[in-house]
């Protein structure tokens, strides 16, 4: 869905212009009248020919566009125009479709090419006629093709008393079901713009066997018929469920909404899917990375010597099964993913990178019992190992619980720069962790808010640290010998703290700036007494155990090729392990020994490498894949379905 800009909204810049010897009202850019525009005002020397100060340039896109606000004195017939620039070596149409005060004209604007080479020829669309009522109206064009608009001059109207006005912005809705299979949606009125402030009405249909829980996305409840007026660009979603579903056990604080007024999320994880083990590096990338439900469950201790990471995407579990299960030198990744459960697992040592990042607007995640570490003996060299645990790029409604942060140089990053202001989204709960022997960042945010309760700091340089007009509630924590337990330090602007009671044990703290932050879900049972924190969470929190006997580090691995999934319909992922800098050769063929699909890489990096092959096009049956580098070769079996 294309963003609709409005940054010009309702601003005069200046007063639109009736161009000499012209009937009716033309609006220029950046003047009162336009109300929407996506792009740019410009004024290359290329383009000459233009009036005013410059021209719209139009993005290109599907459903790009820009519209014009007026008011005209009477109802009646009035006809409309365009001039426009469409240059260039590509002589295709760039048309776009009509929209009268939200409401398709069923009218399409013709932009044919105006000149072969430069887009200094300039010229007026064909005159459409419009049934306009008196008073406010609004015309906005949407592209129809993949190349956007044509560069726009002005918009004109013919007729006497017409003026430009103030615009109300207008926003796109979008409506779906998170599965189809669970149930229906549906939302009146029907339009392709709303106006700030209109109201629409969604309404849930579970089928058998299912039920309707919320509304997620930009408007949020339980309400189902739901009445909302629509304030932004919204997408929601309707959340549906098998019957019997429920929360997972002892989930608590932001994983368990969704939205600032308290609608609640189902945290399931994977239960919706397979329970699987997996033991290999290999085995939890096909896993945890792939688009369906998994419980995974990891009894092993995995290194890796060089670079590797293992993405996981959403509506997955990742759990230890003993006090074995721990990953060393491998990065975990979320990105964009929601509804993930990690616990009881023990992360260390990434060379230069984080032990686990939660990316991309990941949402609904529940990390539990599980144990972050590197050393205390690089802290000189700052980019030897990075942070414990990063959360960043809108990545929100995430909680971490009794998990045990210790011997580490910069802890948990929280938004990753003062000009991230698009972090205010976030929203983060820790509780009944330690922090032992840490140096800062426990956590570091900007922007977002975070509910700090019932954790043990100790042996810390800097524990809290609120920036760039977050808000943090910090309350029932013990603090350690822990510096500065919660501080304001090393943005322009200082964050702000909700300061509940802590035990502070050879350990300051700011209380000010002051902010307020109330939680909205209940937490009030899982709090425990602050003065036992120290024996209670100490006995509780996970240690790593020694490492078994199996270790699976890539670099004793001279060559290796996974596909999946195996059978593939659609698209085929191959995984394969080289030691060094290598020219690589990819193949597929059929039974017969005809080659179907080939790439060779010239340079391939040392560790795991990765493509996506589409074979929706290869007749069903068994094919072999294989992976060539020097004078080695791997092969193994594919079926397509």
């Amino acid at each position: 869905m294309k963003k609709i800009i409005c940054g010009i909204c309702g601003i005069i810049l200046m007063q639109s212009a009736i161009l000499s010897g012209q009937e009716g009202l033309i609006i220029q850019e950046e003047t009162l009248g336009v109300c929407t525009m996506d792009g740019t005002v410009d004024s290359a020397v290329s383009a000459l020919g233009y009036t005013g100060i410059g021209y719209a340039n139009i993005d290109n896109g599907i459903g790009v566009g820009m519209s014009w606000s007026f008011t005209v004195p009477v109802d009646g017939i009035y006809k409309v125009t365009w001039r426009y620039a469409l240059g260039g070596t590509d002589t295709t149409s760039r048309d776009g479709k009509l929209l009268l005060n939200n409401d398709l004209t069923g009218d399409t604007v013709r932009f044919p090419h105006t000149d072969s080479t430069y887009w200094n020829g300039y010229k007026s669309t064909d005159t459409i006629s419009l049934s306009l009522q008196a008073g406010l109206n609004k015309i906005h064009l949407s592209a129809i093709t993949v190349k956007g608009l044509p560069n726009i001059d002005y918009f004109h109207i013919l007729g006497s008393g017409i003026e430009p006005a103030q615009c109300i912005p207008s926003f796109i809705f979008s409506l779906a079901s998170n599965d189809t299979n669970y149930g229906t949606v549906s939302y009146f009125p029907v339009k392709e713009f709303y106006d700030d402030g209109e109201e629409l009405t969604v309404t849930a249909t579970a089928k058998p066997g299912y039920f309707f829980h919320s509304w997620s996305g930009e408007a949020s409840d339980t309400v189902n018929p739901f009445l909302f007026e629509i304030r932004q660009n919204t997408i929601m979603t309707a959340l549906f469920y098998p019957e019997g579903t429920s929360q997972a056990e002892n989930a608590a604080g932001y994983a368990t909404v969704q939205h600032d007024n308290g609608t609640p999320y189902i945290v399931t994880g994977g239960a919706a899917g397979p329970v699987v083990d997996a033991n290999t590096i290999y085995e939890l990338m096909k896993y945890l990375g792939d688009d369906e439900p998994y419980t995974v469950r990891l009894s092993q201790f995995l290194k890796s010597t060089g670079p590797i990471e293992i993405k996981v995407k959403s509506n997955k579990t990742f759990i230890g099964t003993n006090d074995t299960a721990h990953l060393e030198g491998i990065k975990i990744a979320l990105e964009g993913a929601r509804n993930v459960i990690i616990r009881d697992i023990s992360f260390s040592k990434v060379l230069g990178d984080d032990l686990m990042e939660l990316n991309a607007g990941s949402k609904n995640v529940w990390i539990d019992h599980c144990e972050f570490y590197t050393d205390r003996e690089h802290d000189d060299n700052e980019d030897y190992y990075d942070g414990m645990l990063d959360i960043k790029n809108e990545s929100s409604f995430i909680t971490v619980s009794w998990c045990h942060f210790h011997d580490h140089n910069k802890g948990i990053l929280i938004c990753s720069g003062d000009d991230s202001d698009q972090d205010s989204v976030q929203r983060i709960t820790f509780h009944h962790n330690y922090f032992y022997n840490c140096n800062s960042r426990l956590p570091s945010i900007r922007f977002g808010k975070a509910h700090i309760y019932n954790n043990y700091y100790e042996k810390c340089n800097t524990a809290v640290n609120t920036r760039m007009n977050a808000c943090v509630r910090v309350e029932y924590n013990y603090f350690n010998n822990a510096g500065t337990g919660i501080g304001m330090l090393y943005s322009p602007i200082p964050g702000g703290v909700d300061l509940g009671e802590n035990i502070y044990v050879n350990t300051t703290y700011s209380s000010s700036p002051a902010c307020e932050l109330n939680p909205p879900y209940s937490y009030e049972s899982t709090i425990d007494n602050t003065a036992d924190l120290p024996e209670l969470i100490t006995v509780n929190i996970r240690r790593h155990a020694n490492p078994s006997t199996f270790i699976h580090d890539y670099k004793e691995k001279r060559l290796s090729l996974k596909g999946f999934p195996n059978p593939a319909e659609d698209w085929l992922t191959l995984l394969f392990q080289l030691k060094e800098n290598e020219k690589a050769e990819i193949s597929i063929v059929d039974i017969t020994g005809q080659e179907v699909y080939k790439i060779t890489a010239d340079a391939c990096t040392p560790g795991f490498n990765e493509i996506r092959i589409d074979v929706s096009g290869l007749p069903s049956g068994l094919y072999f894949y294989s992976l060539k580098s020097g004078d080695r070769a791997v092969t193994d079996k594919l079926v397509i379905k």
